[in-house]
């Protein structure tokens, strides 16, 4: 959708003018950036499209399916062994996503990105080659959750478990063959999560 087909359509579903500074606050874009669109009526990317509309909460009327596009990226993987160096975190497609399912998920769509896994630590729970549904806007740790999480440039699918004040426990489902890790603010690498896994799935064999 380009940028003169956005304002027009904002316009007719807001019933107000809708100011450039808006766009450029909803989307996270500069306003210099917004200004060159604007000039050339330039095409939004689909999440630009999304973000737009979770801060008008309005929905273009191209946009009204059943289904969602999510990012796929097809050369990232969480390990769940010795972890796997990103080194492409470039989108190679998309996965369509029922919008019952992610509201029923809890999973924030433009947030989400579709990665894989790879290893065995995380078994009988998660196996090599699955695919993983990551939602980036959660970050925040729950007990017992899996997440896809960052240590030293290598991501991982792991249990976080909190432990006040600021540690955390590291956890494989794999027990027998991985011990539990912790992380702290005393630990020697770096760590992120990345996001919570809210589902994972793979092809029948």
């Amino acid at each position: 959708m380009r940028y003169n087909d956005i304002i027009s359509n904002l316009q007719n579903l807001t019933n107000r003018e809708i100011k450039q500074v808006e766009l450029a606050k909803a989307t996270g874009i500069t306003r210099a950036t917004m200004n060159y669109r604007k000039k050339y009526n330039i095409e939004f990317s689909y999440e630009d499209v999304r973000k737009i509309e979770q801060y008008f909460n309005i929905t273009f009327e191209e946009n009204k399916t059943n289904e969602t596009n999510v990012p796929v990226l097809g050369e990232v993987y969480a390990s769940m062994g010795n972890g796997i160096t990103v080194y492409n975190e470039n989108q190679t497609g998309t996965y369509s996503i029922s919008n019952q399912l992610a509201k029923e998920l809890g999973v924030n769509l433009s947030s989400a990105v579709m990665i894989f896994a790879s290893g065995d630590s995380m078994k009988p729970t998660i196996y090599g080659g699955d695919s993983l549904l990551v939602d980036t806007s959660k970050t925040a740790i729950y007990d017992g959750r899996i997440y896809c999480v960052r240590i030293d440039g290598q991501l991982y699918a792991k249990r976080l478990q909190k432990i006040p004040p600021d540690r955390i426990k590291v956890v494989s489902d794999n027990q027998e063959k991985y011990d539990a890790f912790y992380v702290d603010k005393d630990s020697t690498f770096d760590f992120e999560v990345i996001g919570e896994i809210r589902w994972w799935g793979r092809v029948a064999k």
